[in-house]
């Protein structure tokens, strides 16, 4: 690490967990704070809650919210996921403290009227359509994948759940999202002053406890193999569904992605090309929910090379276990973390990515120590556990 860095783990008052990577050197600084929640009721209402903390800021409504943010040259995000939500913003050091006071007064904000309400119905109105109008067959496949039933559904919900919603609906799941699963991340350039912002806004925010116990009832089951529509041209997704995941399964699991998946000398383009087939690209992806990891990949087939393909995936996933992962993935995930430390936007955003596959604050130091001791053998290992999980294959036509 750089002379000057530090990166500290602490707890505060009130049971949230912090990291701050300090560089002082940076002329910018990150924050993001996650808000950890297990989607019970209607789907959608965190998504709509998400939307209302931009409404108001005090006495400060939307357009306000906007133009003092616009006058720093820093825009406040926020996201909603399958178990969390995350607000995050970078900026200049100078202007850190006014950033950090403005979204910690979005989010305590407690009152709006009805054509705030209003409005962020609309707009998740739109979002839906949008969602409905293109083709997201493959990312509704591996949301519903998941055992714990409680998270198979779209965070954006259904146009009958908004026109059932309630302000006492949003109310209740707005309350529920502070609690001492909250974290935060801080890099850059901030200062001790920032830092102790930091700790006397969030840190002091009378927060309930958070737990999350899996439900994992009805597991596996159905077809094996599953066709959805038709045509000459195919998308083909390949699932891989394990449980019983601990730290070195989530971590391994980037590191087998991007070794078997991304990039031309990718071991999956290597293998097909080397068979007869010219694939141009394949997305990689995994993702995870407490123990469970949903591993998959999908590319485009013609439907004459269905047969074929089936016939060489056994025989792909045997010669992925010899692929040289450590050549392939180390410059990448071990040697290129230095990246990391002069871009405080990216870390808190990879910090916020560790959190969501372990459930707690992961710091680059924890991190590099569990990858430094991966081997070809060890990746090896893991990846023939994981292609002798649940293996779905779904062919999506047109």
């Amino acid at each position: 690490m750089s002379e000057g860095f530090t990166e500290k783990r602490e707890k505060l008052q009130n049971g949230a967990q912090m990291i701050a990577f300090r560089a002082p050197a940076l002329n910018t600084a990150a924050f993001s704070v996650v808000l950890p929640f297990v989607p019970e009721g209607r789907a959608g209402r965190y998504h709509c809650a998400e939307h209302l903390f931009f409404e108001r800021a005090g006495q400060k409504h939307a357009p306000e919210i906007n133009a003092e943010m616009t006058s720093r040259g820093s825009e406040i995000m926020g996201y909603t996921a399958k178990n969390y939500m995350c607000f995050n913003f970078a900026c200049r050091k100078e202007v850190f403290s006014d950033q950090l006071a403005l979204l910690f007064s979005m989010l305590t904000q407690k009152e709006y009227g009805e054509e705030e309400e209003q409005s962020v119905l609309d707009v998740i109105a739109n979002e839906i359509f949008e969602y409905e109008f293109y083709d997201n067959r493959t990312a509704d496949i591996l949301r519903e994948a998941w055992y714990d039933k409680r998270f198979t559904k779209s965070v954006l919900g259904t146009d009958e759940d908004l026109a059932a919603f309630t302000e006492e609906d949003i109310a209740e799941a707005r309350e529920s999202l502070f609690t001492d699963g909250m974290a935060l991340f801080l890099a850059g350039g901030f200062s001790d002053a920032d830092a102790e912002m930091v700790r006397k806004t969030f840190g002091a925010l009378p927060l309930g406890h958070f737990s999350y116990t899996p439900e994992c009832a009805g597991q596996g089951g159905g077809k094996q193999i599953e066709k959805r529509g038709g045509g000459k041209d195919l998308q083909v997704l390949v699932t891989y569904h394990t449980t019983g995941a601990g730290d070195e399964e989530k971590c391994a699991a980037y590191w087998l992605k991007s070794a078997l998946f991304d990039g031309m000398d990718a071991a999956f383009l290597r293998f097909f090309d080397k068979n007869g087939f010219r694939f141009y690209s394949v997305d990689g992806s995994y993702s995870v929910l407490g123990d469970e990891i949903v591993f998959s990949f999908s590319t485009y087939i013609k439907k004459k090379e269905k047969k074929r393909f089936l016939a060489l995936l056994n025989e792909f996933e045997e010669d992925a276990a010899w692929t040289p992962f450590l050549r392939l993935v180390k410059p990448f995930l071990y040697d290129n973390v230095a990246f990391l430390y002069d871009n405080p936007e990216r870390l808190c955003t990879h910090y916020t990515e560790s959190w969501a596959d372990h459930l707690r604050p992961i710091t680059l130091a924890e991190e590099r120590e569990m990858a430094a001791r991966f081997t070809d053998q060890r990746l090896s290992e893991l990846w023939r556990a994981i292609v002798r999980t649940e293996r779905k294959i779904y062919f999506l036509g047109k």
